[in-house]
């Protein structure tokens, strides 16, 4: 299989269609092929992190509180946000979470939330993905 871009498109051409191939046609070849083909090495860690994040269906209201109240982190929630000393931080932090009807895995207040109570990324993840199934 052989890469080339046309244009802002790429192809790809196997062996039978090589006829298909003009002048116009450029080959991808090296870092460029690879990059075409294994994107996900060339991504920055924020990128990957994303889209990691991506992978988490967005949990409704009852949910999150749900799980948070599971895992015994409820109240602690809470207490949290009360105790944000900056009132720009902390008004945005009680917003997203008393208005919110969906909590997004990668919304920036929600990880601000889940970082201050000293989980671990695979301790968030598992209780999340606990908290899809409510």
């Amino acid at each position: 299989m052989r890469f080339f871009k046309f244009g802002d498109d790429i192809y790809a051409f196997d062996e039978n269609q090589e006829h298909l191939i003009t002048s116009k046609h450029i080959e991808l070849l090296g870092a460029e092929l690879d990059k075409h083909i294994n994107p996900q090495n060339y991504l920055s860690d924020e990128e990957k992190e994303q889209l990691r994040l991506i992978q988490f269906k967005p949990l409704t209201r009852r949910q999150f509180k749900l799980a948070l109240l599971e895992n015994g982190l409820l109240n602690t929630v809470e207490q949290m946000i009360e105790s944000i000393e900056d009132p720009i931080t902390k008004t945005r932090i009680q917003i997203e979470y008393s208005e919110s009807e969906r909590f997004e895995r990668s919304n920036e207040s929600v990880q601000y939330m889940l970082r201050v109570l000293n989980l671990t990324t695979d301790q968030v993840d598992e209780m999340w993905r606990y908290a899809m199934t409510l």
